[in-house]
This record gives C-alpha cells, structure tokens and sequence, in this order.
C-alpha cells in the first residue's frame, strides 16, 4: 500500500506519461508536486521504485511505470463540449469536461493536438470516418492543425462564435456547408467569403459508444 502522498506523485506521473508520451523530469516533477527541492522528489521516486511502481534508469527522461508496460498505450485527451450536425445554434465553447483516453495508435501526434466533441444533431448521421457514422451523440475525434478544407471530408466549423460539423464546398465567393443526412430536411449553410467563419479542425475519427 501507499501512503495518500506517494500515491499522488504515482498519479502525476502516470498523467503525465498518458499526456505527453514521455517521463517527466525531476525538475517537472518538482514543479508539478510544488516541491521545494529535487531531493524531496528523489525521495518519493526512490520509495515507488523499491515498491515496484515505477522503474528509473540514468537518462533524462528514464522513468517508466512498473507494470512492465512502460510508456502509457493511451492518452488523455480533452473533451471541450458540444458541436451540432445541424443548424449551429450552440455556442463554441473550451470549457473543460473531462477527458477521454485514447489509444497512441489511433492518433499522429501529441495529445495537445487534438481534442474531442460531442456531437448533437442528425446531419452528418450519413457520412462515414473511417467507416463510422456521426450521429447524434456520437464523439468526434478533431485534429486542430488539419484545416485546408476539401469536400471529402468532414470540419469544425465555427459560424457567428457556433459550432458545427460539416463537409464544405466552394464555389465563386461562396462557401457551403453541407449536411450529410438520411432526414431530408436538413439544409446547406450558405456562406459569402466575408463572413465570420472559420475552419476549428477536421474530424478524423468518431468514436460511438
């Protein structure tokens, strides 16, 4: 058993690993504690290692969790709200709620960039990522980097500061956001090149559950 102290320097790096992929430092791990010292940090380290909770070799980045897993298969990422496949009516927001792990082998990249939404609505519940249909209450998994549009694939628009999943298509100065759905009164969003709009990711994959 641990003490509630080691237990919680045991979480802080098994978030960390899930997060970033890689062990913190003594010098992250002093921060992230609010430890006055590295040796306070050593100390706990060297009790989790003796318990068989974590293994510590010479490099910088040397700890690794003692399941004799290693690095984390999962990372946590960020789950920033509610995006509709229909009429954007629900405003954008960052707020926080919560996290979902997901497999490093799904996602090209770091946990920071990409983040998660939950979908409302029935306008994209005929269009399929990687074989998976957005339907309401679907999440979508959105890459924030991948935002040069094309009319295959699936975006995060934000329209007048609101948020909603469509494949667009341009045409002269005008911008269509369409819907994608099985229920015929779903209509494009039309749009003029001047207007508040703009490209938040693209939808990479969708998790149903």
């Amino acid at each position: 058993m641990l003490t509630e102290k080691q237990q919680h320097v045991l979480d802080e790096i098994t978030d960390f690993i899930s997060r970033y992929g890689k062990s913190p430092t003594i010098e992250e791990l002093k921060n992230i504690l609010a430890q006055k010292s590295k040796r306070g940090v050593t100390q706990y380290l060297e009790v989790l290692e003796k318990r068989g909770f974590i293994t510590r070799g010479s490099g910088f980045r040397s700890i690794t969790l003692g399941n004799g897993v290693g690095f984390q298969t999962t990372l946590n990422i960020p789950i920033l709200g509610y995006a509709n496949a229909g009429t954007p009516l629900v405003e954008a927001t960052s707020g926080e709620y919560g996290s979902l792990p997901v497999s490093k082998k799904i996602l090209s990249g770091t946990a920071e960039e990409y983040f998660i939404l939950k979908v409302e609505g029935t306008s994209m519940n005929n269009f399929e990522v990687n074989g998976k249909i957005i339907d309401n209450g679907s999440y979508v998994l959105v890459k924030k980097d991948e935002v040069n549009m094309n009319e295959r694939e699936a975006f995060l628009f934000i329209v007048n500061n609101a948020a909603t999943l469509k494949v667009p298509k341009k045409e002269w100065k005008n911008l269509y956001l369409l819907p994608k759905s099985r229920d015929a009164y779903h209509t494009p969003i039309v749009l003029d090149e001047d207007d508040d709009v703009r490209v938040n990711g693209k939808v990479v994959d969708v998790f149903n559950f």
